[in-house]
C-alpha cells in the first residue's frame, strides 16, 4: 500500500492544509506559424511546502513536502494538465489541477489538517481535502532574436533562436475541507462551521474560492534542434484576489519518443507564492503559502 500510494505521489503534486499551486509550461516552437497548433502535456509537481494557514483566531504553521502528505494519505486523487493552442505570435493556454485527498484515523490526529484544532479531543476523524486551481490565459511574442539572421554560407546549419513573450491571464483557486468527527469534548471553530459540547460527532464542509489575475513574461532559447530551455515569471493578485501572489519557473525540454511517437519531455523547476485572507474575526481564513519543487512532464502535439 505504502509502494503504490508513493508511486502515485511522485506522478501527482498533492498539497496539505489549504495549500498549493500550480502551473507547468510545456516548450514550443519558437518559429510563429500561420497554422493552429495545439499541445497538451499532463505533469507532474514534486512539492515542498512553507507557509502558514489561519482559521478565525487560530493559525498553524507548516513545512512539510509531498512525500510527506503521501505517507498520512489514506486516500489520493489528482489530475493535472496544461495545454495550448499556437498561431504566429498569438498563444491560447489553460493550466487545470485538480487533487483529492482523505485523511483519517492516526493519521488525521498526527497530521492536524485544521488550524486551531486540538486533536487529542478526538476519538476519531477523516478530512477530504479539494484543491482545483483552473488558469486560462494569453500569451504574445513581442521579440525574437537570431535564427533568421543566418549567413548565406550557413545555409542548412543550426541557427539559435530567442524569442520574448507577454502573458496575462487569470487564475482560479477552489478550496474545500470536509470533516468528520467524533469528539470527546468541546470542539468550537467557527470559521468552519464546528461546534460541539461533549462527546458526540460533528461534520463541516466550507468552500473558498477566488480569482487572481496575474501579468507576467516568457523567455524562451532554442540550444539546439528539438532542445529549448524556458525562462517565466509572473505577479498577481493585486488585492483583486490574493493580496498578493508571484511565480518563478525554469525548465528544459527536449525531442524524445515514447512508443514510437514523437513528443517532447519537460524538466524543471517551479516556485509559487500566495498571500490571501477574507473575512473578518472568527469567520476569518488566510493564507500565506510557498510552494516549490521539480516539475516533468510529456508534451503530445498536433
Amino acid at each position: 500500500m505504502k509502494l503504490c500510494k508513493m508511486a502515485c505521489g511522485v506522478t501527482v503534486m498533492m498539497t496539505v492544509v489549504f495549500g498549493l499551486a500550480v502551473q507547468s509550461k510545456a516548450s514550443e516552437t519558437l518559429a510563429p506559424s500561420n497554422q493552429w497548433e495545439f499541445q497538451f502535456m499532463p505533469y507532474a509537481w514534486v512539492l515542498f511546502l512553507q507557509g502558514e494557514t489561519g482559521l478565525g483566531a487560530n493559525s498553524k504553521d507548516f513545512n512539510t513536502n509531498l512525500f510527506e502528505v503521501v505517507d498520512k494519505a489514506d486516500e489520493l486523487y489528482a489530475f493535472m494538465s496544461y495545454q495550448e493552442m499556437r498561431k504566429g505570435r498569438l498563444t491560447l493556454f489553460a493550466d487545470v489541477f485538480w487533487n483529492r485527498i482523505k485523511i483519517k484515523d492516526s493519521g488525521f490526529r498526527s497530521f492536524n489538517p485544521v488550524a486551531g484544532l486540538n486533536l487529542n479531543i478526538v476519538a476519531e476523524g477523516k478530512a477530504w481535502l479539494d484543491l482545483a486551481i483552473i488558469e486560462p490565459g494569453v500569451a504574445y511574442e513581442i521579440g525574437s532574436w537570431g535564427g533568421s539572421h543566418a549567413s548565406l554560407k550557413d545555409e542548412g546549419a543550426f541557427a539559435p533562436t530567442t524569442t520574448l513573450d507577454i502573458l496575462g491571464g487569470v487564475r482560479y483557486w477552489y478550496l474545500r475541507p470536509d470533516i468528520d468527527l467524533n469528539v470527546t469534548a468541546t470542539v468550537n471553530i467557527p470559521a468552519l462551521g464546528l461546534s460541539r459540547t461533549g462527546a458526540g460527532s460533528v461534520s463541516a464542509a466550507k468552500t473558498v474560492d477566488w480569482f487572481d489575475p496575474f501579468i507576467g513574461m516568457r523567455l524562451r532559447r532554442q540550444l539546439a534542434p528539438g532542445q529549448e530551455i524556458m525562462l517565466r515569471g509572473d505577479i498577481g493578485g493585486f488585492d483583486i484576489g490574493s493580496d498578493f501572489t508571484w511565480q518563478a519557473q525554469a525548465g528544459y525540454s527536449f525531442d524524445t519518443t515514447l512508443l514510437g511517437r514523437d513528443m517532447m519531455a519537460y524538466l524543471g523547476y517551479r516556485a509559487l507564492y500566495i498571500d490571501y485572507e477574507e473575512g473578518n474575526g472568527s469567520r476569518k481564513f488566510g493564507l500565506e503559502l510557498l510552494s516549490h519543487g521539480p516539475t516533468m512532464g510529456v508534451t503530445f502535439k498536433w
